[in-house]
């Protein structure tokens, strides 16, 4: 009998994906969202950070969570831009599987800022009790990849329970890590696991962070 050839077929599933929106007004609203922040630094001398998971983070200043609930126009700005990105990248994927017709609408539950400053560092985390996350990198530093910027882990707990010569395509994709630019969003699936190691620029790091959900209005 000769030998045949052998069909293949492939079926990718579970995948885990992240969105990066580029904000196309970024420098029409960074130098004042920076003296905000500033300012409010100033005004709390205490990081939140030194409060709330102190263990898993350090070197930063956090804010308290109401960042977008501030009347400033840049601020406002920055939140609309925020909110429409992610309900695009919400609509995308879901579709085929939200209702037909009514009006969808986006809840933040929270959002705040980080100054990073030399040695800062926030550990492995995720963000429970919502549905999307954010990352608006208000202004990178000196990051690089693996030195300031984000890094996103593989969220199949048991994929890894064992490893041979097989599994090196599951090994060589445990961590991804980000390469942002300044006015970037990164809008994630709150489940995923992410960090953001020492960073050892210079300059400080600013970025705002963000916790969403999406509602069904009918």
């Amino acid at each position: 009998m000769r030998n045949q050839p052998i069909s293949v077929s492939e079926q990718v599933l579970w995948a885990t994906s992240l969105y990066t929106v580029g904000n196309p007004v970024h420098d029409q609203i960074v130098a004042p969202i920076k003296r905000f922040i500033y300012e409010e630094e100033n005004k709390h001398d205490v990081s939140v950070a030194s409060g709330i998971a102190k263990n898993i983070k350090g070197g930063l200043f956090e804010s308290r969570f109401d960042f977008f609930k501030s009347d400033d126009p840049t601020i406002e700005a920055l939140k609309s831009f925020c909110g429409t990105a992610v309900l695009e990248v919400a609509k995308h994927v879901n579709s085929g599987y939200w209702e037909e017709g009514g009006n969808f609408s986006l809840e933040f539950h929270e959002s705040w800022f980080h100054i990073t400053r030399k040695g800062g560092f926030h550990d492995f985390h995720n963000h429970p009790n919502c549905s999307w996350c954010g990352i608006y990198y208000l202004d990178i530093g000196d990051s690089m990849a693996t030195d300031g910027s984000n890094a996103f882990f593989d969220p199949r707990p048991a994929a890894h329970n064992y490893t041979d010569y097989g599994t090196a395509y599951l090994d060589g994709k445990t961590r991804f890590d980000t390469t942002p630019q300044d006015g970037d969003l990164l809008i994630f699936p709150s489940y995923l696991y992410h960090s953001a190691p020492p960073y050892h620029g210079v300059k400080d790091r600013l970025v705002i962070a963000f916790n969403s959900s999406i509602h069904f209005d009918p």
